[in-house]
């Protein structure tokens, strides 16, 4: 931490030295002692106003200002501020009010010291990969006296984010469409699950799985997120199997989506994008929550959330958040319950070392039957319909159970006043206990007219992964340009052991009158598999900034082993000299990004990008050699608008995003494959969200997104998919969220919410053979919350309040595209849960 009341700044070959003999995340924090500052005054009182007129410039120039007009003493570094652009304070006002304002927006915090002297830090989370929130907007939807910026009740605009650079830059520099759910949206609109939380933002299509398992199937820009490629947890990778995983909205601070290849950053990743969670945080001011919910489908939860500091000198940090929840689903006999414990704990220093524990612990149940609706008894009225209630699996047998345990942590250094070291690492644990329905006819259908014959597989699971991330993050000046410079490696490793058997006899469940009275009979295991995956990546990233131009290039390249171990084949045909039971790849790939963008004073940013993926795709040639991973890659442009002195964002985005080495029949022998198809999406996605004042809130989004299949070699039976669109994905997609917090004394302490969700129609796969697809109808779905603070009635009833919100309240019934050819998923019908809320 360098001690400044002037911008003092240390570069070059010394700064880099310093950083290249680190050899391990304990550096050395350096003081610096305070440059020539501005001429002083005599330190204003913290009950003193003064007149304060500071213009909007660089913020290592305003708070020079500041010092000259207040008299006080600051202390921060200077890669904190390095590139940052201050908020205009003008008026009387106190001094601390004037440094607050003065840093709003920027992603740092104000810490008063002692009378007349500050300390700036980097808002809580914004070192480790989480989002940052505006502190104008903390103050806007402050509630029951929480208060810590990272963690508190906020607006719906987080002005700062890590998620696209894996540095603390702000939204509106970043080279790439990204939408970022805040924990005060999450809570106005009653999120429960991961598909409520992004359900608003545009360009991702989340399929709705009532009763499902594991991990949400998602369309980021129109193509599928799977195998966790896309879905990330405190700026690391989530897992490597979405059998293994569960979100638990509650304990979650932000959700962001980041469009458009990723890989960059963060390895191999789908081509549309990734979902990045970050969990809730240790706060340096002491708060508590309890909170009691009761809903539609028998739905009971208790939550308790807790944080604040342990010693008065704020030096430990903690957090606990942990809920019980026992409930069922709109699918009869498919349970929803969960057991949620996440404790952390802050180590500051508050000399430039943080460290950070997280565990956490989850044991959760759901329905095990897969669920999916033939076309003819579902989507169109050929035969008896099938019920959106209706158990295709058998109770008490057919369950998805998962117990998780994770611990990890997050360490952040500051070398000296230029370079700071970060490393993140989580290990997990989870052992599934998962017997799996399935409809036993292929195609799927229901047979003799309203039976369906239910098939059951035994799938136990174990796994183990390790994650981890380590950069160093400077600024360096050549002449007129700042250097934002990060070097970064990561590494992934999973080991996966899973047997799969199936039932040798089958359920006939009649649809009308069900009666699950069945014992299966298991045969041998038809699969018996360990996966081991090892990935490491290195990576660099230079954001140059010259006046209001800012240039990003960034460029990584990956290595991953993959070694496939199939003990069924080996205890099968150990008899005829079958032993090589191994089947091992190794796997690289490069990905890059180059972004320009440049900032207008009325708060207007266009920027341009260039950017690349990769994901790796099971398979061989016909002469054996393991396929090539897929490339993305992306030309997108985009504006955003951020008014000046207001807690809005505007943004919108155009692309064209194209996947190449997709997997194809081999044009010369068409029951091969090779790799010479070719998917491409083009779109444009709008977004408006924000403080409107006067205790309005808004969430607003539309994309329209055109992905096709464009290079497709005919299949055995003479057949192009060249031409068709992509499974489940909609042209259009809209949202609107409005949230009014009641101002006038009649109806203060009342909140309300509505917003509307609108996806398009949209194909599904009828019979892959022939290429023909289903047209799926599309819906629109109505959403509103409302909530009341208790101690508007009595004062005695301070902290306590009532909410109420629900999903789909005129009951539309719709179907999402499914898993297989000629199958859907029945919408999440109407759901409606109630709150009983205590806060000190």
């Amino acid at each position: 931490m360098a001690f400044r009341m002037a911008a003092s700044r240390r570069r070059g070959v010394a700064g880099l030295t310093r950083l290249l003999l680190t050899t391990s995340m304990l550096g050395c924090a350096v003081l610096v002692p305070a440059g020539a500052g501005a001429q002083q005054t005599a330190p204003a009182t913290a009950a003193e106003t003064r007149a304060f007129s500071i213009p909007a410039q660089p913020l290592a120039a305003a708070i020079d200002a500041f010092i000259g007009a207040s008299g006080w003493q600051i202390s921060y570094s200077s890669a904190l501020v390095a590139g940052k652009n201050s908020t205009a304070v003008s008026g009387r006002m106190t001094a601390e009010e004037a440094l607050r304002r003065l840093v709003s927006g920027s992603g740092i915090s104000v810490r008063i010291s002692a009378p007349g002297s500050a300390a700036l830090f980097a808002e809580a989370g914004a070192a480790a990969g989480e989002t940052v929130l505006d502190p104008l907007m903390v103050e806007a939807g402050r509630r029951g006296g929480r208060n810590d910026p990272a963690t508190a009740t906020t607006g719906y605009v987080a002005r700062n984010g890590s998620v696209a650079t894996k540095t603390d830059t702000p939204v509106i520099e970043v080279p790439q469409s990204l939408s970022i759910v805040t924990r005060q949206e999450m809570d106005d609109r009653g999120v429960t699950d991961l598909n409520d939380a992004i359900a608003y933002a545009p360009g991702i299509r989340a399929i709705d799985y009532p009763g499902g398992q594991g991990m949400p199937l998602m369309y980021l820009r129109g193509f599928r997120a799977q195998s966790q490629r896309d879905f990330y947890r405190d700026g690391l990778r989530n897992g490597y199997n979405p059998y293994d995983s569960f979100v638990e909205p509650y304990g979650l601070e932000s959700v962001a989506v980041l469009r458009g290849p990723s890989s960059v950053l963060y390895g191999d990743a789908a081509p549309g994008g990734l979902v990045s969670m970050t969990t809730k945080r240790p706060t340096e001011d002491p708060f508590g929550e309890i909170r009691l919910e009761y809903g539609s489908f028998d739905r009971k939860q208790v939550a308790i959330d807790l944080g604040g500091p342990l010693d008065e000198d704020r030096h430990i940090l903690y957090r606990l958040t942990a809920l019980k929840r026992d409930a069922d689903t709109q699918i009869d006999h498919s349970k929803d319950d969960s057991v949620y414990i996440a404790p952390a704990l802050t180590l500051d220093s508050r000399e430039g070392t943080r460290l950070t524990l997280l565990a956490q612990y989850q044991n959760w149940t759901q329905g095990g039957s897969e669920q999916s609706l033939p076309l003819d008894n579902s989507v169109y009225s050929n035969g008896i319909k099938i019920p959106s209630d209706f158990y295709m699996g058998i109770p008490g047998l057919t369950d998805w159970n998962v117990e998780s345990s994770t611990i990890g942590y997050v360490f952040e250094q500051e070398i000296d006043d230029t370079w700071t070291f970060r490393n993140n690492l989580r290990y997990t644990h989870a052992e599934l206990d998962y017997v799996s329905a399935f409809n036993w006819e292929w195609p799927i259908a229901v047979v003799d007219g309203h039976y369906v014959n239910v098939g059951v597989q035994n799938r136990p699971r174990t796994s183990d992964t390790l994650v981890a991330d380590a950069n160093v993050n400077g600024v360096v000046e050549t002449g007129p340009l700042a250097h934002d410079l990060t070097f970064g490696v990561n590494y992934g490793y999973s080991r996966i052991r899973e047997t799969r058997t199936n039932s040798t006899n089958n359920a006939h469940i009649d649809i009308l009158n069900p009666n699950y009275d069945f014992d299966p009979v298991y045969g041998l295991p038809w699969s018996d598999d360990k996966s081991l995956i090892s990935q490491i990546g290195v990576y660099a990233q230079d954001q140059i900034r010259w006046d209001k131009w800012i240039v990003t290039l960034s460029g990584r390249q990956d290595w991953a082993d993959i070694s496939e171990y199939d003990y069924y084949s080996n205890t099968l045909y150990a008899a005829y000299g079958y032993d090589d039971t191994v089947t091992k790849r190794r796997q690289n790939a490069f990905s890059g990004r180059v972004g320009l963008g440049y900032l207008f004073d009325n708060g207007f940013a266009p920027y341009l990008s260039y950017s690349t993926s990769f994901e790796p795709v099971s398979g061989s040639y016909s002469d054996g050699r393991p396929f090539d991973p897929t490339t993305g890659e992306q030309y997108e442009a985009g504006l955003r608008y951020q008014p000046p002195g207001t807690g809005l964002m505007f943004s919108a985005s155009v692309f064209q995003l194209t996947q190449q080495n997709v997997v194809t029949p081999d044009a010369q022998r068409p029951t091969l494959s090779t790799q010479e198809g070719e998917v491409r999406s083009r779109g444009l996605e709008l977004e408006a969200k924000g403080d409107l004042g006067d205790g309005w809130s808004l969430v607003a989004s539309y994309a329209y997104t055109d992905s096709e299949v464009t290079k497709d070699n005919p299949n055995a039976s003479g057949i192009s998919k060249v031409g068709t669109r992509t499974q489940a994905v909609p042209y259009h997609t809209a949202g609107l969220w409005v949230n009014h917090d009641f101002q006038t004394a009649t109806l203060a302490g009342l909140r309300i919410g509505a917003g509307l969700r609108y996806v398009g129609s949209s194909l599904t796969a009828m019979d892959t053979g022939t290429g023909t697809q289903a047209n799926i109808d599309g819906y629109t779905l109505f959403d509103a919350s409302a909530s009341y603070d208790l101690s508007q009635v009595h004062p005695g009833l301070a902290g306590l309040s009532l909410g109420v919100s629900g999903t789909n309240l005129t009951d539309e019934e719709y179907y999402t595209p499914g898993f297989y050819s000629n199958s859907v998923l029945a919408g999440k019908r109407r759901t409606i849960k109630g709150n009983l809320t205590y806060r000190w």
